[in-house]
């Protein structure tokens, strides 16, 4: 199985900690950002792994050329010329991904104890074009997902304004997005033009015929480490 993790983003919200340091790279409780979640990966059996690149790109790729792990293959999406955004990361990588079934994306800057082993069996037996890792957690916005699971629509929480692009089925219950998600590999064949694109988008516009599903994960910790004062609380509340 393949994976591609996030970590081409410029890292504005975590200075001073990246003014010299690619986001990336940045130690956690003594680990870089993205050799955690390569180890994390490789723990769940995902060996062929692809990390995009922007902000200090050079030393990203120093960095993984030296980093040896039994077993696994590590490849770069190089984005220097351009941003792709979370979804057009995705498009860039298609012929890294092509032939797979399913592959996982996963955020740098998440420190989650999900278990992507049960994330993984979530989408098999859900059997969703995508299936996205949520919690509840404070948001600016929140997803909004019906009885079936089945991704609806969103909601701003402080302005109030709703976007749905399907009638539910049941109930609604908001989440938030906690940035790692399994996708099936039919999903490419939707947005054949590779471009800047947000992968929340992505899902929204195919939400309407396509089932984008939900893990909920409410019992794990979560941190967003790309925030300066969420690196410093989970540095503070997690010994890991």
């Amino acid at each position: 199985m393949k994976a591609i993790i996030l970590a081409a983003g410029m890292g504005t919200r975590l200075k001073p900690l990246t003014d010299n340091t690619p986001k990336a790279l940045v130690p956690f409780q003594g680990m870089p950002m993205v050799e955690r979640i390569i180890r994390n990966l490789a723990d769940a059996g995902v060996y062929d792994i692809m990390v995009n690149v922007h902000h200090f790109a050079g030393k990203v790729v120093e960095f993984l050329d030296n980093l040896v792990l039994e077993g696994v293959s590590l490849h770069i999406s190089d984005e220097t010329g351009e941003l792709m955004d979370t979804g057009g990361a995705i498009l860039q990588a298609r012929d890294f991904l092509k032939g797979e079934n399913d592959f996982i994306v996963h955020n740098v800057d998440v420190f989650t104890n999900l278990d992507i082993g049960d994330l993984l069996r979530n989408h098999k037996d859900g059997k969703a074009l995508a299936t996205m890792a949520v919690k509840k957690r404070p948001t600016s916005r929140s997803l909004l997902f019906d009885g079936t699971g089945s991704l609806c629509g969103w909601i701003h929480n402080e302005t109030g304004q709703k976007r749905m692009v399907r009638s539910p089925s049941g109930s609604l219950e908001d989440f938030g997005n906690t940035c790692v998600q399994v996708i099936n590999a039919g999903f490419l064949d939707f947005f054949p033009k590779t471009e800047p694109r947000s992968l929340t988008e992505m899902y929204l516009e195919l939400a309407e015929q396509h089932k984008i599903g939900a893990f909920i994960h409410n019992q794990d910790y979560w941190y967003d480490l790309g925030r300066y004062n969420n690196f410093v609380k989970a540095d503070k509340e997690v010994f890991y």
